[in-house]
This record gives structure tokens, sequence and C-alpha cells, in this order.
């Protein structure tokens, strides 16, 4: 089942530790990181995303 995420490319670009907002589509209600196979985003972009949301987590900011 694919995932529609409605995401910019603006909003590709700018993927950091501080954008929560950005980063809560990409992971599911436990907090899990949502797979590249649903997401439908390149390899590259999806380990942006996974560094970004595990920093997050450390910070406590998610």
């Amino acid at each position: 089942m694919k995932k529609n995420l409605n995401i910019s490319n603006e909003e590709l670009m700018k993927i950091d530790y501080k954008h929560t907002h950005i980063l809560r589509k990409f992971t599911n209600d436990n907090g899990k990181v949502i797979p590249q196979r649903v997401t439908n985003m390149s390899r590259s972009i999806h380990t942006k995303i996974t560094k970004a949301i595990k920093q997050a987590r450390f910070l406590s900011l998610i």
C-alpha cells in the first residue's frame, strides 16, 4: 500500500531535525519510521529523513 504524503520538493530539500511537522509525516502512530517502499522516496532522501528523525528523537523533539 503506497502512501501519498503530499510533500513538495522545497520541503524535501530542507529536511532537518528541527522541522518536526515534516518529519511526523514519515512516522506512524507508534513513532516508527515508515519504510521506503511505502513512501516511494529515493534511497538518499529516505536516509536523510531517517537520520533527521533519529536526531529529533534523541533531542526529544518527537
